[in-house]
């Protein structure tokens, strides 16, 4: 059997204009990528020079993951091109179980305290963004990022890194 989708006018517009939507959203934040990781992945993870300590991977939703445990830590090499005025935005998912803190350091130096522990009620992607302060990265022409499980806790699972220019406002 084939199935095929069926619209009125009005209702085909718009699902023309949502996948235009997202597509020009995709492109856009594919343009303010500087370097970019897919954990769980052999190659992304070897081409990042992955460290790792008490860390697994998985598959969900079709989609790799890492995480680490007990105290472990995962870690990549990522690239600047020399630029400032960066974020990382690390997609999670949701409504995963047990402890999520865990720290995020940029070379060493803590950039934030992060706790998804029940954050989200719905299993799906959650991408979070967080501001790379200059002072941690200037001059440099990459930097190590580092997600640190705390005790009895996990560090993500985390499905990508990826390193962005901030947008101008």
């Amino acid at each position: 059997m084939i199935y095929w989708m069926t619209l009125a006018n009005n209702q085909y517009r718009f699902y023309v204009d949502s996948i235009s939507n997202m597509e020009k959203k995709k492109l856009d934040l594919q343009k303010r990528t500087i370097d970019f990781v897919a954990p769980g992945e052999q190659q992304p993870e070897a081409d990042h020079f992955i460290q790792k300590e008490n860390s697994t991977t998985g598959n969900k939703f079709n989609e790799f993951w890492r995480d680490a445990r007990n105290s472990g830590f995962f870690s990549y090499k990522m690239s600047t091109s020399s630029e400032t005025d960066l974020s990382l935005i690390v997609r999670y998912c949701g409504a995963e179980q047990g402890g999520r803190k865990f720290d995020i350091y940029i070379d060493d130096e803590k950039l934030i305290t992060e706790n998804n522990t029940g954050r989200w009620t719905q299993a799906k992607f959650q991408d979070v963004e967080y501001s790379i302060p200059n002072s941690m990265i200037k001059g440099k022409t990459n930097f190590r990022i580092k997600f640190q499980a705390l005790s009895g806790n996990a560090a993500g699972g985390v499905y990508y890194v990826r390193l962005i220019r901030k947008e101008s406002l």
